[in-house]
């Protein structure tokens, strides 16, 4: 029987974005393979196989796919929201990423994304402002402003973790790079690096951390997420500020995850810190074992080398795509423009679907009962250019009518789940037929009305909703008197390089444009006084 399954890897190119002059198709490099085991290298231990750009460590299998989207009669005529139409904006919107890594926009190559402030997010943002012009919509207008004063914009932009060979490793160690490495945010490191031995600390709890000495050393920490990587953030930054005031001169933090992916969302660790992928994780951890059974843990050394900027004086802007409606009360829908690394969920996917939204009510017959106005936000990754800020800074008139804001905020990746297979000893994932990951709704004020929407709709259209709503708003929110509805994925690949375009469903982006047309079509016709009413 032939086997289908293949590593997720994002296609080649073949489209050209002629309306911007991003010439060039995008390669796609093989996925990386281990080393191959030298007996008398590294304690015989299999090394890492380095780091691929725009490649997912997740199986994606041929025999079982997505399950389709569900189209109630009488929608099939609504084809801009169909999820092949959608998935070709989506392709454009990380064909900006990919220019970003090809260009090295920043530095040597190693950060890549749609950086608001920098030209990828420039680029991001015109071709948002003439994809709304392309949809039909009456009024597009592009809002720029200044970075805040005092604010800045921290970017890493060459760095190394080199492992140092010796002997007593085996005769045939040479130095190896950990190639997964990812300074967090705030990391300093002095002209021609820190060296300085290891120590692991396991899940640096203080019960471990009783027994270790880690001044002067680089303390090593084991991370397992809980399903994603934000929900790490808290404990493994307030870990590592612990291992700094120990004295560490650094903190390596593993995250236990498939694959070698490059991570960004631990940060501000308080001094010099790192994260690595799994297969390099795996291979420090191991090593660290090796040594410490044949007695020369003292022998373990790294060396890590960083040059990073502070980038101020940067500019920004939203684009405003506003449909009149039959009332001057209108209703936000935002996405924001800006991601890192491929950025496919993070969040291409928000944005494609914020595309085909406009598109479809700028082509109907009627205009809407209320204002639409769809919003390319500039997001919230570059600090002192926050679009939801401005947002709601440049247009006080706009937002005094508003009655509604809308958050598409990723929304659209598989469903991932631990496979039965590792590689090297760590755990696979793979996706699944189920379509999508678990998304969560969130209403800033609690509404029985428009959660009868919620429910109507997401039945309706078979989204994969979590079982309990809650008023959970972090992400691309502008601060509103009017209540805010969110849609928001907690991906595990979320902020990795790993958030490539194979890990979206195709289905799932149109589940959610239909459901977001059904609801903003529900709540666009209601009294605003319904909003509130008790049941």
């Amino acid at each position: 029987m032939k086997n289908h399954t293949q590593r997720s890897r994002t296609p080649a190119w073949t489209r050209y974005l002629n309306c911007l002059a991003l010439a060039g198709s995008l390669s796609v490099p093989m996925t990386a393979m281990a080393q191959p085991v030298d007996p008398q290298a590294w304690f015989g231990i299999s090394q890492p196989p380095g780091f691929q750009a725009h490649e997912s460590p997740v199986i994606l299998g041929d025999d079982y796919p997505p399950r389709p989207a569900r189209v109630p009669p009488g929608e099939e005529q609504f084809t801009e929201l169909q999820g092949e139409v959608i998935r070709r904006d989506l392709e454009t919107i990380v064909g900006f990423s990919y220019w970003s890594q090809e260009t090295r926009e920043v530095g040597d190559g190693q950060l890549w994304g749609r950086i608001t402030g920098m030209e990828s997010g420039k680029r991001a943002m015109d071709w948002v402002e003439m994809r709304l012009r392309q949809a039909g919509v009456e009024q597009v207008e592009r809002q720029w402003f200044d970075q805040q004063p005092g604010t800045s914009l921290w970017l890493p932009l060459s760095w190394r973790v080199r492992l140092h060979g010796d002997p007593a490793f085996g005769s045939d160690s040479r130095d190896v790079v950990l190639e997964s490495a990812m300074p967090a945010g705030g990391t300093e490191i002095p002209p021609g690096g820190v060296t300085a031995p290891l120590v692991f600390v396991g899940t640096a709890r203080p019960a471990e951390l009783q027994y270790m000495d880690v001044a002067g050393k680089i303390a090593v920490q084991h991370i397992t997420p809980r399903g994603h990587l934000f929900l790490e953030r808290g404990p493994a930054r307030s870990k590592a500020q612990a291992l700094i005031d120990r004295d560490a001169v650094a903190v390596f933090n593993i995250v236990d995850y498939a694959g070698n992916m490059r991570m960004r969302d631990i940060s501000n660790c308080g001094g010099p810190c790192f994260n690595f992928g799994g297969q390099d994780g795996r291979f420090l951890e191991q090593v660290m074992d090796a040594a410490a059974e044949a007695g020369v843990t003292d022998r373990l050394q790294a060396t890590v080398e960083l040059q990073a900027e502070e980038r101020m004086g940067m500019r920004g802007s939203n684009v405003l795509g506003i449909i009149p409606g039959t009332s001057e009360e209108n209703i936000i829908i935002n996405a924001h423009v800006d991601g890192w690394f491929d950025g496919a969920n993070d969040n291409g996917d928000g944005l494609a679907i914020l595309i085909a939204l406009a598109e479809h009510f700028a082509a109907a017959e009627q205009p809407p009962a209320r204002t639409l106005v769809f919003v390319g936000s500039a997001g919230h990754h570059t600090r002192g250019l926050n679009g939801p800020d401005m947002l709601v800074e440049l247009n006080p008139g706009l937002v005094a009518n508003t009655v509604l804001a809308i958050n598409l905020e990723h929304v659209a990746a598989r469903q991932l789940n631990p496979a039965r297979t590792d590689t090297l000893g760590v755990r696979d994932v793979i996706t699944d037929t189920g379509g999508e990951g678990f998304l969560m709704n969130g209403l800033s004020r609690s509404s029985p009305f428009l959660e009868d929407i919620i429910r109507t709709g997401g039945s309706r259209y078979g989204v994969n909703f979590v079982s309990q709503g809650s008023n959970y708003n972090a992400g691309d929110i502008p601060d509103l008197e009017a209540p805010v509805f969110q849609l928001i994925q907690g991906n595990p690949l979320y902020h990795t390089s790993g958030e490539t375009l194979d890990t979206i469903s195709t289905p799932g982006l149109e589940r959610v444009a239909r459901f977001v047309a059904f609801f903003v079509g529900q709540v666009a016709e209601a009294p605003r006084e319904n909003f509130y009413q008790a049941r």
